[in-house]
């Protein structure tokens, strides 16, 4: 069942778009999904793109069928006022997804915790037979990639993730993380078509499922034995990310900023690191990171200018950097974008 209803009134603000999903498996929301089109390439027929309701604004997701019960979604939208959705998920969904960037944000229910999308953020979700509610941000540009798993489909394959089912919903998120980084750019900017790309993105897909289990049973290893964080430690810890994400051109130092979420610098800097699997000054770079990407791909500034637009007077400090963080020199990028246009023309 799909409901869409535009221009909704949701706790006093006026939505552009308002949906409200049941799902079985992963076909259901796109096969009921009457508002949007879908189309294929003919050089990737396992490919479908589906544009978004004109009056709630311009983009398209683009979905990857790999194999049975896995597939990969690309969101590249602007909404013109914040969208919402309310999704009962009935089956057994692990999703991986990334922010490059954008905002949102979202929670389950029966959960009193909710949980942030924002640019650097890696989230691996297994949920079942509960309800989610999430809200996007409007005003921005949001790219985000979900590689979505139907577990009936791989839970003999994968007995590690026995660990996750025991309750209707696991989540767990890493900011920061070079090695995921790398991945979602390895499979944005796939060199192949047809069936070599779904092999390619295959791989990766699992690489990046393996990269978050491995992470996640250490995670639990050394929290079991090591953890000191309390409940009003995390919430702080939350708080100190949600500054740096807010002003990260210019960040509090770390004393500055354990003054303003109320822990000492100390625990600010193990508990950070423990929480959210970066340091303070890791989490920001990498947001600097891709907000230069995302500068330097749509044309916006040279390197020279992105350099000091997010933060670097020393250029080649900057792109020292950025080649450690996505593996190539920021000059590259206009002759990447333009050999992938080529390509997408043929």
């Amino acid at each position: 069942m799909v409901k869409l209803e535009c221009n909704h009134e949701w706790n006093g603000r006026r939505m552009a778009l308002k949906l409200q999903l049941e799902t079985w498996d992963l076909e259901g929301v796109y096969s009921e999904f009457n508002e949007l089109k879908p189309s294929t390439s003919p050089q990737n027929p396992y490919h479908q793109f589906y544009s978004f309701p004109a009056q709630s604004g311009t983009g398209h997701l683009q979905r990857i069928h790999l194999r049975r019960g896995l597939e990969i979604n690309w969101i590249d939208t602007q909404m013109y006022e914040p969208m919402t959705m309310d999704v009962g998920i009935h089956y057994p969904h692990l999703e991986i997804s990334y922010t490059i960037s954008g905002k949102g944000c979202w929670e389950t229910s029966g959960e009193a915790q909710d949980f942030e999308l924002c640019t650097g953020v890696s989230t691996l979700l297994y949920i079942k037979d509960t309800k989610m509610h999430a809200e996007m941000s409007h005003n921005e540009r949001m790219l985000h990639m979900e590689l979505r798993f139907d577990m009936r489909q791989f839970n003999t394959i994968l007995p590690e993730l026995d660990r996750l089912t025991t309750n209707p919903v696991f989540c767990r998120q890493i900011a920061g993380s070079p090695h995921i980084l790398q991945l979602v750019e390895q499979m944005k900017n796939c060199p192949y078509n047809g069936s070599l790309q779904r092999l390619y993105l295959e791989g990766k897909a699992l690489e990046l499922l393996a990269f978050h289990l491995d992470g996640t049973g250490k995670e639990e290893m050394k929290k079991e034995v090591t953890s000191k964080l309390t409940s009003y430690d995390i919430q702080c810890l939350f708080e100190a990310k949600n500054i740096l994400s807010r002003n990260w051109k210019q960040p509090p130092s770390l004393l500055g900023l354990a003054r303003l979420t109320g822990l000492n610098d100390y625990k600010l800097k193990l508990g950070f690191k423990e929480l959210f699997g970066t340091t303070v000054f890791g989490y920001v770079r990498g947001l600097r990171m891709n907000e230069a990407r995302n500068l330097l791909e749509q044309g916006k500034a040279n390197v020279s200018e992105t350099s000091i637009q997010v933060g670097y007077h020393n250029v080649s400090h900057f792109a020292s950097l950025f080649r450690k963080t996505f593996g190539y020199n920021p000059s590259e990028i206009g002759k990447l974008a333009s050999s992938k246009n080529q390509e997408q023309r043929r």
